[in-house]
């Protein structure tokens, strides 16, 4: 996955970026008419981006393709998500590079076509701060006489705001409940609380891969996303929540040896710095990328060696 700015983009394109959350989540907060009009059971992600490779750091959008009810079936409506953790002024600037460069990229992969697929827009937002960005691209240009009102584009778009929901009107199956009051609790003044209740609640996924993968991104968003939960803490709530789950006693067993092996490249890493001077980023990169017994293998060669290559020779 690209790098993004923050862990909320990360915790969020991982995921809404699952198939059944997304649909879940669409199934709960479309409109009755738009879910009346589309095959919600024909809803696929997009591979497709629409920001540049020098933008990731500052968009996450995520894009669904699902077909309309009408017609002969080829329609398409294409599902803009964009997440903000902060009030964006200029979200209607970049939704609107979105849905121009959706555009352009359909006439690459329809070379005949006549008209482009209608775009439905949808900001998540779950900050701590009022979402008070405009919500009309009208809005963004001034002055603006109305003489030249016809001729600068208009839209809107969709506004999910789960910082200003109650915890009762969070809707959906345990998956996406789960993800939509982690995104909203994340800034809670008490985050190791707020962290043990959607333990609990993961201990209700029926999927056990599912139930793992979204234990290990939960953990990662509340330990770098509130800044206020360390790994100790997050090893203490596994184990008081566990209750002999065998989930819980997968997760914590491999959550415990990835403990144990980020320290191993904490330690290898410092004594290189020590010996030999600061490693060089490829030299960072090969260290993080190690198994257990090969960091064992260097640790032991770094008391004779006399260059970092022959330490990782």
């Amino acid at each position: 996955m690209d790098d993004l700015a923050t862990p909320h983009d990360a915790f969020f394109r991982e995921s809404f970026g699952r198939r059944e959350i997304a649909q879940d989540f669409l199934r709960h907060h479309l409109p009755s008419r738009l879910l009346a009009t589309i095959h919600l059971d024909t809803l696929e992600i997009s591979k497709d981006t629409y920001v540049s490779k020098d933008l990731r750091s500052a968009y996450s959008d995520l894009v669904y393709r699902v077909q309309c009810r009408n017609g002969d079936g080829e329609l398409t409506i294409y599902l803009l998500f964009e997440h903000k953790s902060t009030p964006e002024h200029w979200t209607l600037l970049q939704l609107l590079r979105y849905i121009a460069a959706e555009g352009e990229q359909h006439r690459k992969q329809h070379p005949d076509a006549r008209h482009l697929p209608p775009v439905y827009p949808l900001v998540i937002y779950h900050g701590e701060r009022l979402w008070q960005a405009p919500r009309s691209f009208h809005e963004l240009v001034a002055p603006l006489p109305d003489a030249l009102k016809p001729f600068v584009p208009q839209f809107t778009y969709a506004l999910h705001d789960l910082s200003v929901r109650t915890d009762a009107e969070i809707k959906g199956d345990v998956l996406t409940r789960l993800v939509q009051l982690a995104m909203r609790w994340i800034f809670s003044d008490e985050p190791i609380a707020r962290l043990r209740e959607l333990l609990n609640l993961i201990e209700q996924v029926a999927d056990q891969a599912t139930a793992l993968e979204l234990l290990e991104s939960l953990l990662r968003y509340y330990v770098q996303g509130t800044q206020r939960v360390d790994e100790q803490d997050a090893r203490r709530l596994l184990q008081q929540t566990s209750n002999g789950d065998p989930i819980m006693q997968t997760f914590i067993d491999r959550y415990i040896e990835q403990g144990r092996q980020q320290g191993e490249v904490r330690m290898l890493l410092r004594q290189i710095e020590q010996k030999f001077g600061p490693p060089s980023e490829s030299v960072r990169q090969r260290i993080a990328e190690a198994d257990a017994d090969t960091l064992l293998h260097w640790s032991e060669r770094i008391l004779t060696a006399d260059t970092v290559d022959a330490v990782l020779h």
